[in-house]
């Protein structure tokens, strides 16, 4: 696995909340799966992608069975801005029950909750990438 770190990222969470929405904060490739970690709108996302013309692009990310942090919630073309062009994207989020959001506004901020790290959301992110280039060589046969 080779990993390109896009920007001088910082992983305390601190530093990454006011960065603007859709930062790349890591980009790398793993057997044919492109992985990115951005600063969502509220909270870290994971994008995993695969070529436009994989069998597996264009599915609804409820029916594919991909082990990840509180479930797939994201699937669609990479439309330039938030993510690359050329990849249809699935995706996930560290927003959830026990998760730190970013927001600014106090009753929707969970203050006690984890904050996650680019680190720790990189080492978490192996299950997900692993499922899925599971289900791609699946394809293959």
């Amino acid at each position: 696995m080779t990993e390109r770190e896009v920007k001088a990222c910082p992983d305390d969470f601190k530093e990454i909340g006011p960065l603007p929405v859709g930062t790349i904060l890591r980009d790398w490739h793993d057997d044919g799966v492109r992985i990115i970690i951005t600063r969502g709108p509220l909270h870290p996302c994971v994008y995993l992608g695969i070529p436009l013309d994989h069998p597996l692009a264009g599915h609804d990310y409820e029916n594919l069975p991909i082990d990840c942090h509180g479930g797939l919630t994201f699937a669609d073309k990479g439309d330039g801005k938030y993510r690359p062009k050329g990849y249809y994207w699935y995706g996930y989020d560290y927003g959830h029950c026990n998760d730190f959001m970013f927001c600014d506004h106090p009753s929707t901020q969970r203050l006690d909750g984890k904050k996650w790290t680019v680190k720790e959301i990189v080492d978490d992110a192996w299950r997900a990438t692993w499922d899925l280039k599971k289900l791609m060589r699946l394809c293959r046969l």
